[in-house]
């Protein structure tokens, strides 16, 4: 699969994720709604004055998304991120838009190779890049470098 489609399909799963925190459908319901509604879906750019169609892989969507419910079924996340940050920001006040990269990055380690990891990590942090500031960005970076650690993988 081209990088771009890969890192394509990692923006669709972290805009997956947020919109699956404030829906009461099911799962399933929801990854096939937006499978439905955003594949190949036009979408307008102001600064560019261009259309853009959403395209990602389906494939490694279901497996990103099988991978998430997968990780929220066996983890307690708010356990997981309070116990790797020592600040008054714990995870329940957290932004919707952290939370969905984080868990992201997370789902997708649990079925990444270890020597994949960094690379994973990079495209992350070149998406986030686009949607939270730099402060938020730094903390999900520290949070997920002490996740590694703790975990062993690194």
């Amino acid at each position: 699969m081209q990088n771009y489609i890969k890192t394509e399909t990692r923006l669709v799963f972290i805009q997956f994720i947020f919109s699956s925190l404030f829906s009461n459908s099911s799962f399933n319901e929801n990854i096939n709604d937006f499978e439905n509604y955003f594949y190949k879906l036009s979408v307008s750019s102001i600064e560019q004055k261009k259309e853009t169609l959403i395209n990602f892989n389906k494939n490694y969507f279901k497996k990103l998304t099988k991978s998430y419910d997968d990780f929220i079924k066996k983890n307690n996340i708010e356990d997981i991120i309070n116990s790797l940050i020592k600040f008054d920001r714990n995870y329940k006040n957290w932004d919707q838009i952290n939370k969905s990269i984080i868990l992201s990055i997370f789902s997708e380690i649990a079925i990444t190779k270890k020597e994949k990891i960094k690379i994973l990590l990079n495209d992350y942090i070149d998406i986030s890049k686009t949607l939270i500031p730099k402060k938020d960005l730094g903390m999900i970076n520290a949070i997920t470098d002490k996740y590694l650690s703790d975990k062993n993988i690194f």
